[in-house]
């Protein structure tokens, strides 16, 4: 068995490393023989680690991408109930929720991570069947949004969507085939905004179920943009209005 194959839950880098110590989440850490980062080597001292020493071969291929001599396995991610994110928002100046549907790019799930986090939301809704799981590829690509943003994974967005409109909010999709341009919403009520992905876009039943169906308007060629990018675009005029 690979040290990969082995270690499922394993982030690598300086800054995902010093993100999920942070929160606790560090099982053990692995180095190479030579790592030298006075601080990162101080932060393992204080929080008692168990480091592991690996040659630079042995790293190379423990990681998929630049490691920068430093990686570690992690508990696996906690997701939270429905009901623990909407009384999250209720904290929150803007009540503002993101469903995905049919996100199965681990660096989109963690590129809207990042966003959700930036923008405060109070927490992403994933479905069961149609999403990639989290996993150490969304957390390196989340930058560490993963260990602050709340994640539910239910097992019908539809019924998700019926109880959060139950207690307030408007739901917001986006299509690219709508005739409402994302600018045209005033956003100053809870939402919920759903995400689909480039190539599937977001079921139609889930459609069907959206008080809202908004679109960004294109301007050059090519008739998709990147799931994450249009999360972003959305979040950033959200945040326009006082909810």
């Amino acid at each position: 068995t690979s040290l990969m194959q082995k270690h499922t839950n394993l982030i690598y880098g300086k800054n995902p490393l010093i993100e999920a110590i942070k929160t606790s989440r560090v099982i053990k850490v692995f180095l190479i023989h030579k790592f030298s980062d006075e601080k990162i080597l101080a932060l393992l001292d204080d929080h008692h680690l168990p480091i592991t020493y690996l040659t630079s071969s042995e790293m190379d291929k423990m990681c998929k991408g630049v490691h920068q001599g430093v990686a570690a396995e992690l508990k696996p991610y906690q997701t939270v109930s429905l009901e623990q994110i909407i009384s999250r928002a209720e904290k929150l100046d803007k009540k503002i929720i993101v469903m995905l549907d049919n996100i199965n790019d681990p660096h989109n799930l963690g590129a809207i991570l990042r966003s959700a986090d930036f923008f405060g939301v109070a927490g992403v809704v994933l479905p069961k069947h149609r999403s990639v799981s989290l996993n150490a590829t969304v957390a390196k690509t989340s930058a560490g949004a993963i260990n602050y943003v709340p994640v539910s994974v239910v097992n019908n967005l539809n019924q998700a969507i019926q109880a959060l409109k139950k207690v307030g909010y408007w739901v917001v999709a986006t299509d690219s085939s709508a005739t409402q341009n994302y600018t045209d919403l005033k956003y100053d009520f809870p939402v919920v905004i759903i995400i689909g992905s480039e190539g599937k876009g977001i079921s139609s039943l889930v459609l069907k179920n959206s008080d809202f169906v908004v679109k960004i308007p294109q301007f050059g060629h090519i008739n998709s943009l990147n799931a994450s990018v249009a999360a972003g675009v959305i979040l950033a005029e959200v945040h326009k209005f006082n909810i």
